[in-house]
């Protein structure tokens, strides 16, 4: 809310001298003045610094029309908001044409008084307006300061800070992140951009913008993004949205701050509890406790442990636990795989992609269990996380076969040498081989040795299966056709497997590519 040329007209004072606007009288409503200022000197436009309203009897305007031609120039661009010349005789019975013609051209209000008028008088109200209008916009800035800051206090995250400042503002306010993505978007009157449009928005310069107010959020000195108030704000606010927008800005960053450090210590105590389950230092029902104990209420019925391997193809691991969504499950980052302890609700076990937010490198699920058995739940979701991770997917302990015996094998060595005494062969011819053929020998044990299956399995032939069978056959010294061969080569392969992911996982710890 600002004073303007238009409401200086509305004084008593001015009103009574019978003003007339001479030029640019159609927005007068949009001039600010921030100042009240009179003057008979002629170079007063050198201690003008914008937005006065410059009261003159026209005494250093000059006589000549070169001479008032200069003075109207130099007042606009000084920035005045406009210029108060008396018709009362002193200097000009009507204003000069010369001074109406140029603040044309300069888009200069200038307004006559047809009557004398007391300039200190003017003064006189006008500041007292506007240090009452300040007063006011000082309280209300500080009403939004401490609305921000009790925000802060209440633990509202940004989500909240944003809808706080839309209120504020009644305006559409949008948080974006570094990237240009829109994180937040309150609307006050439901438009939404879509992608192209707010990208167009986003990156253009603002410095000239009237519709937008944009304001950066910065965290420990680096950008993380930019709050933008659209559409402006209620001409009846009195406070600006600028100021609002950088408050606001402010409180985001401290939000998002006080996130990521109550992230980081919920994360550290949640690991710390479920090492202390792993290595059986502690009981289910001591788990259940102490999980209580920081904000988790897993309750007294059945539960189900979820174990979710790590994305193996980039170091990000490509999951992260979810961050308290629920506070029924709680989660913890094991290093190759994240464990999530949950119950169930009405008997039917929670979504796993609520839990874990992914499950393409692999998920094991345990049986749903009492709380004194979380330990044991959690040896069970961690066998079927090991077979899952070689097809991806979920996978529950109840469906596993003889993968369970051989999860419990390769914990040592004796699966790995029975699985070099198996396939050492084929694997060492597979190593020097642009064509290998542990995969045919996969798909053909997979359906017992059904060989028109394989082949269709594996998009072949059948005369070409067979020649590859013969092959597996001779460098194995191993009829194929064995069903007890069969039976001991599937159990290699299902053990490579394990093997397999398990190798994966001991070169992530110890940063291998």
């Amino acid at each position: 809310m600002s004073f303007t040329v238009a409401d200086a007209l509305e004084l008593s004072l001015i009103r009574a001298a019978g003003p007339h606007v001479l030029t640019n009288g159609t927005d007068l409503d949009q001039r600010e003045v921030r100042w009240v200022h009179s003057s008979e000197i002629p170079d007063i436009a050198r201690f003008l610094s914008g937005g006065e309203l410059l009261l003159t009897a026209g005494l250093g305007m000059g006589e000549t029309e070169a001479e008032q031609r200069a003075y109207v120039k130099a007042v606009s661009r000084a920035g005045a908001a406009a210029l108060v010349i008396e018709e009362s005789g002193r200097m000009f019975d009507r204003v000069p044409e010369a001074v109406v013609q140029e603040a044309q051209q300069m888009l200069l209000p200038v307004i006559a008084l047809t009557h004398e008028v007391s300039f200190a008088g003017v003064s006189a109200q006008v500041h007292e307006i506007l240090t009452e209008m300040r007063l006011r916009s000082l309280t209300r800035e500080r009403e939004v300061e401490a609305t921000f800051s009790g925000l802060l206090l209440d633990g509202a995250d940004h989500l909240g800070i944003v809808e706080t400042l839309a209120a504020l503002t009644d305006s559409t306010v949008v948080l974006e992140n570094i990237a240009h993505r829109v994180t937040v978007y309150f609307s006050v009157d439901g438009v939404e951009f879509d992608d192209d449009e707010w990208n167009r928005h986003a990156r253009v310069s603002h410095d000239n913008e009237t519709d937008c107010v944009r304001r950066p959020v910065v965290m420990r000195g680096q950008p993380w993004g930019w709050i933008h108030v659209l559409q402006g704000q209620s001409p009846t606010a009195p406070f600006s949205a600028e100021f609002a927008a950088e408050r606001a800005a402010a409180a985001i960053a401290i939000s998002l701050l006080t996130d990521r450090s109550r992230e980081a210590r919920d994360d550290q105590r949640s690991t710390a509890l479920m090492t202390h389950l792993l290595l059986g230092e502690i009981s289910g029902d001591e788990f259940v406790k102490q999980a209580s104990r920081l904000g988790y209420r897993l309750g007294s019925g059945l539960m189900r442990v979820f174990v979710a391997n790590k994305n193996t193809r980039d170091d990000s691991g490509g999951i992260r636990p979810k961050r308290r969504s629920s506070p029924n499950a709680i989660s913890a980052d094991m290093g190759d795989y994240i464990v999530t302890v949950a119950p169930e609700v009405n008997g039917r076990p929670p979504e796993i992609e609520d839990l874990v937010g992914f499950v393409g490198a692999g998920v094991g699920v345990s049986r749903a269990i009492s709380r004194d058995m979380v330990a044991v739940a959690l040896t069970q979701a961690r066998s079927a996380a090991a077979v899952a991770r070689a097809s991806g997917g979920v996978l529950h302990f109840d469906e596993l076969g003889v993968e369970r015996i051989l999860v419990t094998l390769a914990q040592g060595p004796e699966l790995a040498s029975f699985v070099e005494d198996e396939l050492g062969p084929l694997l060492t011819k597979d190593a020097h081989s642009a064509s290998p053929l542990l995969p045919t020998l996969r798909a053909f044990l997979s359906v017992d040795g059904r060989k028109t299956e394989a082949a269709d399995k594996l998009y072949v032939q059948r005369r070409t299966l067979y020649n590859r069978l013969e092959r597996i056959s001779t460098i194995l010294g191993k009829s194929l056709d064995a069903p007890e061969t069969r039976q001991r080569l599937l159990l290699a392969v299902k053990g490579l497997e394990l093997l397999e992911g398990s190798a994966i996982s001991s070169s992530r710890r110890s940063g291998r590519n």
